[in-house]
């Protein structure tokens, strides 16, 4: 026997317990086709079905009774050599198979969708001399390709008033050729490069910061935490950075949050750097999606700009990647790989000695912690950007309110937004619900509403007169008639985005009302519309929920209203605080920018609350402070990591028995093999929301510090649970260090 070219394959619908990467035979023919990174075709299992997968290795070996590759996929790209690494470093910590991983660094639908093109004409005659006698038409036709070289037929045919008999008889007679020509799905209208960029001018605080990581962009990268107020001008200091890995030949991943973010960075990123910006993000259709990958894939895009999938653009010269508003917990996958984008923009950093540079005004706990210890670079903008003001906020106390006034508008926004109103000056309300009240209860017994699907009460929606689940969606027509008691007293409590507008309506009539929330952002670019809407002066007000509060700078607004501050504050997870401190103080910062004072109204039945008193004084440090003493005492990140196992299935009594195996198969391996590792354990119990959509969910938390030995454990045990027949519909899921622990 012979070395033969022998390939190792992540293969597509395998199954974690039996997971392992798969070896074929390259074909003679396929050899030259064959690469790390490349998707194919094998025969898979008994019944040798053809499968996808992707190449991972390529070793020549002695090996029989191997089968063979069965096809190359020539339409997809080829995943690089720092993208395969990344995927089997993620397969190590996300519980998942090499291919799910693989899997998250393609467009979606790749297979199902086929590349747009044009029909283009080109002349065959290189000298008017040389060519056969014409009619006025075709000759109208020739002229212009000689002067434009090639078009569309469509564009010939306009341009030149013929019909497309015209074109192809010229073809017919071997004047001209016609081929297709790829183009591209644009998402957005790109705007023309500038010629000349604007010269962006810095502060001495800004100039320290883009001194310091121009420094480590020179030196081989590392992480750095760009922490500065709102308003400080973080986004000058980065777009001075991105200029600096431009001229270096090297490319550009910038993070944000949330697709609401996206039109408004675009914009100033297709201003300043044109067709160079490629664009990432759930909004876009499967077509602009492929497009937009090829573009960064072949070289025509050097910026990648998007929300958390950005992080595997497949740009081949990584410089810089920036994330901004680092702390927020949509960089957090909650699906298969369960994946932080921060890790991931690590490792790519690490790969390519770039620099990783987060950005916020509210760090996490965890980074600024990672900051002050030396392990990020930490540099501090404490003055907002050209001298403008932190704005005057007000706190009022609800409960006192409420003896007098019953409107979820106070009496001192009520009085603020009415000045606003008179100056021609714009507000924002940030409420964190939609729907138009919170629940519906009844006021004879008590009983609330709630989902027949999930353990959570429905919302009222007012535009369709209908209850809601926000979590299975289904609904019904709202009732007053109690199920359980049979009174006409089912009645409102508490209040969503709806109510407000509605509110806000009766108390403003000739006030414009802009509502932003789940409901109306639903269509593509709806986010855009409405924000350049309100940008251009079309709205009065703009009421929204979290969406509103980050990133955004409208010049105009000089009040911004915290309808409910307290509403996440209380909420059972270790990260409630910090959610609550960076919400507030985020829609806090986008009042009075520039030259325009501001003023800030949080509305609270818990005045004296410490957090809701930091976050109104934009006061970091000290929310800090108390934090970080709280996650000490309570042995929380980053004093530890947290693996949360989940549980899910229809028979409620079997998911919980599922929990309890997966309980004593730690307890045994802690007091076994994996003597050595500390664990705190919390649970097995039912999840917080312990139903949703008919499906049970319990819940186990396991404190301790994440290394390969506990992730060695932890795989030891799912795969064990995987091959007991008693479990065999139910979900089991682990993740690190979720936001939430419910």
């Amino acid at each position: 026997m012979i070395n033969r070219l022998i390939a190792t394959v992540a293969v597509e619908k395998t199954f974690f317990n039996f997971d392992s990467d798969y070896d074929y035979y390259v074909p003679e023919e396929l050899k030259s086709a064959v690469s790390i990174g490349t998707r194919v075709k094998v025969p898979f299992g008994k019944g040798n079905v053809l499968r996808y997968g992707i190449v991972v290795k390529l070793f020549e070996a002695i090996n029989g009774g191997l089968k063979e590759i069965s096809s190359v996929s020539s339409k997809t790209p080829v995943l690089s050599d720092e993208m395969v690494a990344l995927a089997l470093w993620l397969k190590e910590r996300c519980f998942c198979t090499t291919y799910e991983c693989l899997k998250q660094m393609l467009p979606r639908g790749i297979d199902k969708v086929g590349d747009k093109s044009t029909r283009m004409i080109r002349l065959l005659y290189e000298n008017e001399e040389s060519l056969p006698k014409l009619t006025p038409k075709q000759k109208a036709v020739v002229n212009l390709l000689f002067d434009v070289d090639a078009a569309s037929v469509h564009e010939v045919c306009e341009f030149c008033s013929v019909g497309e008999g015209v074109v192809k008889n010229l073809v017919k007679y071997g004047v001209c050729e016609i081929y297709d020509k790829e183009i591209y799905r644009m998402p957005y209208n790109v705007y023309k490069e500038s010629r000349y960029k604007t010269e962006i001018e810095l502060s001495e605080q800004q100039g320290s910061a883009y001194a310091m990581y121009s420094e480590m962009l020179e030196n081989g990268g590392g992480t750095g935490l760009l922490y500065g107020v709102t308003g400080s001008g973080k986004t000058q200091v980065y777009l001075k950075l991105i200029d600096k890995v431009i001229s270096m030949g090297k490319d550009v991943i910038v993070m944000v949050p949330e697709i609401a973010l996206t039109p408004q960075m675009l914009s100033i990123f297709h201003k300043r750097y044109g067709k160079a910006v490629a664009v990432f993000h759930s909004g876009l259709s499967l077509g602009e999606r492929n497009d937009e990958y090829k573009r960064a894939d072949r070289g025509e895009a050097s910026i990648v700009i998007g929300t958390r999938s950005a992080v595997f653009a497949p740009l081949h010269n990584l410089g810089l990647v920036i994330m901004d508003e680092e702390q927020e917990h949509t960089y957090k996958s909650e699906r298969t790989p369960r994946y932080h984008a921060k890790q991931v923009a690590n490792f790519r950093c690490k790969y390519n000695k770039a620099l990783l540079l987060l950005t916020s005004a509210t760090p996490s706990v965890e980074s600024y912690t990672a900051a002050l210890n030396g392990r990020y670079k930490l540099c501090e903008l404490t003055e907002r950007y050209g001298d403008a003001k932190l704005p005057q906020v007000i706190t009022v106390d609800m409960k006192a309110e409420a003896k007098e006034n019953k409107s979820p508008v106070s009496n001192t926004l009520k009085e603020l937004i009415q000045q606003n109103l008179d100056n021609h000056k714009q507000t924002i309300l940030l409420i964190n619900r939609r729907g138009f009240n919170t629940f519906i209860a009844c006021n004879s017994c008590g009983h609330v509403i709630t989902c027949p699907n999930c353990s959570i009460s429905l919302t009222y929606h007012s535009n369709n007169n209908r209850l809601m689940c926000h979590y299975c969606g289904y609904s019904k027509p709202l009732d007053h008639i109690c199920p359980e008691c049979g009174e006409n007293s089912v009645r409102y409590s508490g209040y969503g985005t709806q109510r407000i507008e509605d509110a806000l309506k009766f108390l403003f009539p000739t006030a414009r009302v802009l509502r932003m929330d789940a409901d109306t952002t639903s269509r593509k670019f709806s986010h855009q519309k409405l924000f350049d809407a309100f940008s251009n002066g079309e709205y009065d007000i703009l009421i929204g929920t979290q969406m509103v509060a980050k990133g955004l700078d409208f010049p105009n607004v000089t009040l911004v209203g915290v309808v409910n501050a307290d509403n996440s504050l209380y909420d059972e997870n270790y990260t409630a605080q910090e959610k609550s401190f960076d919400l507030i103080t985020q829609v806090v910062g986008r009042s009075g920018r520039r030259d325009a004072s501001g003023k800030a109204v949080i509305q609270t039945v818990n005045p004296l609350n410490q957090i809701i008193e930091y976050a109104g004084n934009q006061d970091y440090k000290s929310f800090y402070e108390t934090e970080i003493a709280l996650r000490k005492a309570l042995a929380y990140p980053p004093f530890c990591d947290i693996y949360s196992a989940f549980f899910t299935g229809e028979n409620e009594n079997t998911v919980s028995m599922c929990a309890k195996a997966f309980f004593d198969a730690l307890v045994e391996l802690n007091n076994g093999e994996y003597q050595g590792e500390k664990l705190i354990v919390l649970g097995p119990s039912p999840a917080k929301i312990s139903k949703i959509s008919n499906n049970y969910r319990y819940r186990l938390a396991v404190k301790c510090k994440n290394s390969k030995t506990i992730r060695k454990m932890f795989n030891e045990i799912l795969k064990r649970i995987s091959k007991m027949k008693e479990y065999k519909d139910i979900s089991v899921s682990l993740d690190l260090n979720p936001y939430d622990l419910i």
